[in-house]
């Protein structure tokens, strides 16, 4: 028999088996068809100042901070299977405990080894005091924090991230996804990839990155320290930040919108190199004016303000 024939022939063969299994494919680990949902509502002490620790990979996890003495936890496990019966018998079997270890309060989620045509989901709902500090991490899942004092380090992959009303340093983390944080009081520390972030009312310092997204950060104080490498950046300073700053801002493609502190005293570097510099503050040149680069000083230069896109204008008000 020829090659080519051989070949044909089997691809065919191969193409009848998949057909003929199309109706079995609970043995083989097909895409689980059947879901079955249950809730476990927990109840542990959490005395203010403590910490709180949870980590799930498949599922999102919500914090809201209260006027409290305990933690309430409500997790929605979500079991897929091949079939219902398999799904319920999967739910049943993931345990979730609160377990204390010094001052810190851990969410334990142990899941039974399961077969390739099975998935397990866990949401994690939780109230907590609000002087509590919190350690999150998922994989696949959103993660949104609320009324928290304390220090905060939350963790996705794939998901987006929420803060509001912080109290403490900050340190939010998602490889694909947005990061939305207002009302921040404490340094913040923003990692996305892919993603857009927004910022708000923040009166710490901002050190924030990105990949693929715009940026945008109103009614900021403190030094930033902010890199993308697609997208535009906005930026704009509180009248009550103080004119003292160390602020540096690059992208590669897109345009800088930015508005300084009132009475700023910085030293400055901004340059372009497809795009043109407009500004409204009063800079004294220092060397050589160009279109694309402009370096001077802004007051007595006490600060640092550096602004730079490779593809894109800068504007500065």
């Amino acid at each position: 028999m020829k090659k080519g024939n051989l070949t044909k022939l089997s691809w065919g063969c191969l193409l009848c088996l998949l057909i003929a299994m199309a109706g079995c494919c609970v043995d083989i680990g097909c895409w689980p068809r059947a879901k079955y949902q249950r809730t476990d509502e927990l109840y542990a002490p959490l005395e203010p100042g403590s910490t709180f620790a949870a980590q799930t990979h498949n599922g999102s996890i919500t914090i809201t901070g209260a006027d409290v003495t305990d933690c309430n936890l409500t997790a929605t496990i979500i079991a897929r299977s091949a079939t219902e019966e398999g799904a319920k018998k999967l739910a049943e079997r993931i345990k979730i405990t609160l377990e204390p270890v010094g001052d810190r309060l851990i969410v334990r989620i142990e899941k039974p080894a399961f077969m390739m045509n099975q998935s397990v989901t866990v949401n994690l709902n939780v109230t907590v005091p609000n002087q509590t500090s919190l350690e999150l991490t998922t994989h696949n899942g959103a993660v949104e924090i609320t009324n928290i004092a304390g220090q905060t380090n939350a963790t996705t992959h794939n998901g987006r991230v929420t803060a509001s009303h912080i109290s403490g340093n900050a340190a939010l983390k998602t490889h694909n996804g947005s990061i939305t944080c207002k009302q921040i009081s404490g340094d913040m520390n923003l990692r996305t990839h892919n993603g857009r972030v927004t910022a708000s009312h923040i009166s710490g310092n901002t050190a924030l990155k990105t990949h693929n997204g715009s940026v945008t950060c109103k009614l900021i104080s403190g030094d930033m320290n902010l890199r993308t490498h697609n997208g535009s950046v906005k930026v704009f300073y509180s009248e009550t930040a103080p004119p003292i700053c160390d602020i540096s801002i690059v992208t590669h493609n897109g345009g800088i919108d930015f508005t300084a502190p009132t009475n700023l005293s910085a030293e400055t570097e901004i340059s372009t190199h497809n795009g043109s510099i407009n500004t409204d503050l009063p800079i004294t040149i220092i060397g050589k004016l160009t279109k694309r680069k402009l370096t001077g000083k802004v007051g007595a230069g006490e600060g640092k303000l550096r602004l730079e896109t490779h593809n894109g204008s800068i504007k500065i008000k």
